[in-house]
């Protein structure tokens, strides 16, 4: 099954606040999911790496499993807060189920 864009069917650039709410989260929880696949918690943080944790107001990047823990807090919200939003269809809880 494809994955259909939340936008899709809606008249292009009127949004409600709460589509720009599941937008906004949407893109957060792909930076916060792209940033935990890339951190590796046993080497030093780059200071590129560090500019980027910065939008999230993660300011100590000196302890890699800190880091971590607070991307996971950050995404874990994220998603609820999504979820909140924008539930998942039954078609949608059956895949996740199967995972």
């Amino acid at each position: 099954m494809q994955n259909k864009s939340f936008l899709e069917g809606l008249p292009h650039g009127i949004h409600t606040p709460d589509q720009e709410k599941i937008l906004y989260l949407e893109d957060k929880i792909k930076k916060l999911g792209d940033i935990c696949n890339e951190l590796n918690p046993y080497l030093p943080i780059d200071a590129d790496f560090k500019l980027r944790l910065r939008e999230f107001n993660i300011i100590n990047a000196d302890d890699p499993f800190h880091v971590t823990n607070a991307l996971l807090r950050l995404l874990e919200d994220a998603i609820n807060e999504l979820h909140t939003l924008k539930p998942l269809s039954e078609e949608e809880m059956r895949i996740e189920n199967l995972r």
